[in-house]
Order: structure tokens, then sequence, then C-alpha cells
């Protein structure tokens, strides 16, 4: 196993170009790192080959490049650590990890790992969260047209045609304790449980409960209204539970279903499995004991 980091950076990434800051940083303090910057297309097999031979993969990119390190680095002894360069990072920021040049050096020279849960829909893990119905539907339309604008850009048609064309699901979700039948828009299962605050912090405070939150609209399309109205805490119409134990998803007439990993879509099979992995991926981090995520 090589001594040294797998510095890799998807070359797609919003904000890619500064990972030249990141170089001449680890330059001066002389880090002994292998750098590979890559297309999207190349991300997952160039991932695959640097576990192989490394213990730390430093990874450059967004929470779906992120993602696609953790479907790699899960229950290995592979350390993964982030460098923030995408659109959002909410896993950066929510976790409180390593976010600019001089904690990431610190991190390095004085490492701390920690273990959280991941979760999973039939073996495709995610690291924030998954869904079907409205928002696959329009991260398919903004990865459609980031092919023409700016990213950010992308996203005001993409919010618009979703809100207009969005169609609903009659699905059932079962376990141990849950049978619910819907005609929903709207459902997404996350890694841990999302809190509220007014007016629009939403986040994750515990990253090792082992469990899955569950959050859908109990029937119909949802609307910006219907979403301002959840906002204030007026609405009836949204639900929100948890779950230790897999939960099984069902979507009528449906062999296949698009749905979201971590703001990414993806085709998989139905029925749709999700399953907590409990202490599964070891992450790269300061020394955390004011960090309360931990």
């Amino acid at each position: 196993m090589n001594s040294s980091i797998a510095l890799i950076v998807n070359k797609k990434a919003k904000n890619a170009p500064q990972i030249t800051n990141y170089l001449t940083a680890f330059d001066d303090k002389g880090i002994n790192y292998y750098y590979f910057v890559v297309e999207p297309n190349d991300l997952v097999s160039t991932i695959q080959d640097c576990i192989k031979k490394f213990k730390i993969l430093l990874v450059g990119g967004g929470d779906g490049t992120i993602r696609s390190a953790a479907q790699y680095c899960v229950n290995t002894s592979t350390i993964l650590g982030v460098l923030p360069l995408g659109t959002m990072n909410h896993f950066v920021k929510e976790l409180s990890l390593p976010a600019d040049i001089n904690s990431i050096l610190d991190a390095i020279a004085k490492p701390h790992t920690i273990k959280i849960d991941l979760a999973e829909v039939n073996g495709l893990v995610f690291v924030n969260n998954s869904s079907l119905g409205i928002y696959p539907q329009f991260a398919r339309r903004r990865d459609y047209y980031a092919k023409f604008y700016h990213k950010w850009l992308s996203y005001i048609p993409s919010i618009i045609q979703t809100f207009r064309h969005h169609g609903t699901f009659q699905i059932t979700i079962k376990n141990e304790n849950l049978d619910l039948s819907l005609n929903t828009s709207f459902f997404m299962v996350s890694n841990n449980l999302y809190s509220y605050q007014f007016p629009t912090k939403i986040e994750r405070s515990n990253f090792k409960q082992a469990l899955l939150g569950i959050y859908f609209l109990k029937y119909g399309k949802l609307s910006l209204e219907k979403m301002i109205q959840h906002l204030l805490g007026k609405s009836t119409n949204f639900e929100i539970m948890k779950s230790a134990t897999p939960i099984k998803v069902e979507v009528k007439n449906k062999e296949r279903i698009s749905i979201s990993l971590d703001g990414d879509a993806v085709v998989t099979d139905c029925p749709l499995i999700y399953k907590t992995i409990p202490k599964s991926l070891q992450l790269l981090t300061n020394k955390y004991e004011n960090n309360p995520h931990f």
C-alpha cells in the first residue's frame, strides 16, 4: 500500500480550477501525493484503481463525486478526504469537515478519522439522500441544460419545466412497521435524519444513528405553494418518518425507474430496497472534540 495520497479531482466540478491553489499549498508543505484529474466517465475506474494502491484518497468535487468515492470506500480501510469543489457541498457543510486549504493541510499533518453511516438503495450507496418523483425529473433537465448554460443558470428552466410537467407515481412503502400506499410526486429517503429550522436551514445533526429518514407528499403533485406551506409549518400533506430497518418501495407498473442519488439521476430496477450501512465510511477530518456531529 502506497503511503502517499491519491488526489482525485472531477474535471467537470464547478470549482475544479481551484485545485491549483491546493496543489501549490501541498507542494509548499512537501506533501507526497499522486494527482489525477479525470473526466466524469473515468471517475469510477480511477477511484477503484487508487483504492488498491493508496490508504488515503482526497477526492475533489461535489456531493455526486463524493458519493461515487463512497460507493467503493464503503466498509474498507480506505480513508476518504473531501475537497469541496462542487456546487453545493452539502456533505462537507453538514459534517463540518475541513473545507479550506489550511484546515485540510492541518488534517493531513495531524490526521484524525471518523466513521459515519452510509445508506444504499439496491446496492447503490448514497451519503445524503435518494428520491423518486419530481427531483430526478429536475436533475435530468438540469443536466441537459447544463450542456448549454452555466450550471446555476441551468436550474432556472429546469425548475420551471419540472413544476409544470412532473407526474405522480403509485407506490407502496413496506417494512416491519410500515405499510403505506401513496399516489405522490415526491418521496425521499435520507442517510440519517434531517431537521428543519425556519426559514431554510435543513441539515442532519447526527451521522451515527443508523436510521433512514423517510419524507413524502401524501398525495398529488408538488407545487411552489405547497413547498412554502410546508416551510411555514402550515402543510398537512407532508409526512416525515424514520426507520432503523430496511424499507421496500414498489412502484406500480414500473420494472425500472429513475431515482436521484445525492443529486444525480440514475436508473435502477424495481422494487427499491433502502438500507442503512452503519459506521461504514472512514473520513479524514481535524480533531473533532468540539464538533457536535461526532
